[in-house]
């Protein structure tokens, strides 16, 4: 993958899904003590890794617009 820029992106989601990134970022920390995680860190590997793994027909379905094939 080329090299990109990374930008800020602010998400409003649920307290219970912040309480959950931030024990899996505690969880990653306690495996590598050397290593500072947070939870805004693993939430954003795993948006981008959903949106690494989507197929054009569903970006399209998620945006709305199905085109016929």
């Amino acid at each position: 993958m080329a090299f990109e820029k990374k930008v800020q992106l602010n998400l409003y989601i649920l307290e219970s899904y912040k309480n959950r990134l931030g024990k899996m970022a505690a969880q990653k920390m306690l495996k590598n003590p050397s290593k500072s995680v947070s939870a805004s860190q693993i939430g954003a590997e795993i948006l981008c890794g959903y949106l690494d793994n989507l197929k054009e027909k569903e970006v399209q379905e998620l945006a709305g617009g199905v085109q016929n094939e």
